[in-house]
C-alpha cells in the first residue's frame, strides 16, 4: 500500500530524507504528518479495562499484514477474559463457555452459534502453524466486537438511560 510522510527537519543532520533508511525521528526529523492515517482502535463502550488492555493488543495489530495471529490471538484472549467477567464459574474451552453463556440467556443463541466457527479461527490463530487469512481475521474480530458489545456495551447504555449508576462509576 502506497503511503507519504511530511517530515521537519528538528535539527542539525548529516542525514537527508533519501537516505535515512529507517525510522526519521532517530535522525533528527519529526513526522508532522502520514497518510493514509492509521485507522483509530475500535474497542466497544463501557468494556472492563482488564479486557481493553488485551483487545487493544489486538486492534494495533489488526492493521498490519502479518500480524493476523497476534491479532487473532488477543482477539480471542479477549473472548475469554469477557466470559470470565460475566461468569467466574465458567470452566473449560471458549466454546463450552460461550454455550453456557447462552443457555442461561446471558447470550443470545445466535451468537453461540456463530461461535463454532469463530471459535476455531482462534484456536487456528494461537495453535495452528497455518497463519490466519485476512477475512478469518476480520470475522475473528467482527465476533468479539459484537459479544464485548452485547455483554458490557449494551447493559450499560440502558442503565445509562435508566439513570442508573454504571459500574465505571462505582
Amino acid at each position: 500500500m502506497p503511503s507519504a510522510a511530511h517530515l521537519v527537519q528538528m535539527g542539525p543532520s548529516n542525514i537527508t530524507p533519501e537516505n535515512f533508511g529507517g525510522d526519521p525521528t532517530t535522525a533528527g526529523w519529526k513526522i508532522m504528518h502520514f497518510w493514509p492515517d492509521v485507522p483509530a482502535p475500535l474497542v466497544p463502550e463501557y468494556v472492563p479495562p482488564e479486557i481493553v488492555r488485551v483487545y487493544l493488543q489486538a486492534e494495533r495489530n489488526f492493521p498490519m499484514e502479518g500480524n493476523e495471529d497476534a491479532a487473532g490471538t488477543m482477539y480471542r484472549k479477549a473472548l475469554d477474559i469477557a466470559l470470565k467477567k460475566i461468569d467466574a464459574s465458567l470452566t473449560g474451552m471458549l466454546g463450552a463457555k460461550i454455550k453456557k453463556l447462552a443457555a442461561s440467556g446471558k447470550l443470545t443463541t445466535d451468537l453461540a452459534e456463530w461461535s463454532d466457527h469463530i471459535r476455531d479461527l482462534g484456536n487456528d490463530a494461537t495453535h495452528e502453524e497455518t497463519p490466519l487469512t485476512r477475512k478469518e481475521l476480520e470475522e475473528l474480530r467482527g465476533f468479539t466486537e459484537m459479544v464485548l458489545r452485547y455483554l458490557f456495551t449494551f447493559p450499560n447504555m440502558i442503565k445509562k438511560r435508566r439513570g442508573e449508576k454504571l459500574p465505571c462509576e462505582a
